[in-house]
């Protein structure tokens, strides 16, 4: 299931690098994943529903989740930016723009799943409670900590890789001098 996770992590990764033509908003998204953990890991708890396959499986359909609503904000927030606002005013407006749309997402989802939730579904002797748990309490704290905490965590991001440029820009002009070629021996010296 390791091998899953991260193959999942790497092909997301690679999706919203494309879609963002930028390394470091994929990287922010990607973070916003660990906001799901507390929890998911609240949930299981309270519940005493064990960590299983199933849950492992929530695990992976919550990534998706949370990847898709942070898509939403930063894509928005780039949009506003690409209108002329600066960094500031647009992570505010997108936040204010996009919390309704996020958190409906996420209560739509979280409501829905009560009724598996709730003990009820088995398919062979397979119990789907702890997916359904897994995903509703990573998504009550993923769908807050995202709405608080990514555009922060995109700025900054946005600021280390800004700063990786300037260091790289400045470090092609001070490469060392090319090497001249000694001039070449002829058969008459």
């Amino acid at each position: 299931m390791a091998v899953n996770f991260l193959l999942a992590l790497l092909l997301v990764y690679l999706v919203m690098a494309s879609l963002f033509e930028s390394l470091a908003q994929p990287f922010a998204i990607l973070l916003s994943i660990l906001f799901s953990l507390p929890g998911a890991a609240w949930m299981l708890a309270a519940t005493g529903t064990s960590f299983n396959l199933m849950a492992q499986i929530g695990l992976l359909i919550l990534m998706g989740i949370v990847v898709n609503n942070g898509i939403v904000l930063l894509d928005h927030v780039n949009r506003l930016r690409a209108e002329g606002l600066p960094r500031d005013q647009a992570i505010l407006t997108a936040g204010r723009d996009r919390l309704r749309p996020i958190l409906m997402t996420a209560t739509t989802t979280i409501i829905g799943l009560v009724p598996l939730a709730l003990r009820g579904a088995t398919v062979g002797d397979v119990f789907y409670f702890p997916l359904a748990r897994t995903v509703m309490g990573g998504l009550i704290s993923a769908s807050i900590l995202t709405l608080i905490f990514l555009p922060s965590v995109s700025n900054w991001m946005e600021g280390v890789a800004g700063w990786l440029r300037r260091i790289w820009r400045a470090s092609e002009g001070r490469g060392a001098a090319p090497i001249e070629a000694e001039p070449a021996v002829t058969a008459a010296s």
